[in-house]
């Protein structure tokens, strides 16, 4: 009896972490974004060559637009760590209980980051739009293969943001 307890108890934990694992608990947003707004989900990730450097890593979705959008950071296990939120009138960095406004997405992006990314022109970019941003190079010829490369070479420290769509 004891040996069946403990193979359905092993059984059912198991299911559970795959549930887990397979539906990513999402953030809603502050502000109701269009159902026709594009998304994209997968996984980046964020190297600061600063001293000492800074490598962030998780799987993500963006959605929305450079006007009005969110993406969300997930754990390995398909958790929400971390959302960031933005609007005309907000940029909001929800961490837990926490809500942290910031008066640009740029600023927010450096708070949370410790580099000031440039979200807006990641949407043309993830289009296939080159459009130009002084400091930064987007590596578009991978889109095909899901595959994005921006790096920021001005103003030091040195920045390299990898994104893999699933």
């Amino acid at each position: 009896m004891r040996r069946i307890w403990g193979s359905s108890l092993l059984a059912w934990l198991l299911c559970l972490l795959l549930v887990a694992c397979a539906t990513p608990q999402r953030l809603l947003p502050q502000d109701a974004l269009k159902p026709t707004e594009p998304e994209w989900q997968g996984r980046l990730s964020l190297v600061i060559h600063s001293t000492p450097e800074t490598a962030l890593s998780a799987g993500f979705l963006l959605r929305g637009s450079a006007q009005q959008g969110a993406i969300d950071f997930y754990s390995p296990l398909g958790t929400t760590v971390t959302a960031l939120r933005w609007s005309p009138q907000a940029a909001l960095w929800l961490e837990g209980d926490q809500q942290h406004s910031f008066e640009s997405l740029s600023r927010l992006t450096e708070k949370a980051t410790g580099a000031a990314l440039p979200i807006p022109q990641l949407f043309d970019w993830l289009e296939g739009r080159p459009v130009s941003v002084p400091g930064w190079q987007a590596e578009l010829s991978g889109l095909q293969q899901g595959v994005l490369v921006v790096r920021r070479t001005e103003p030091a420290p040195q920045v390299v943001l990898r994104i893999k769509l699933d």
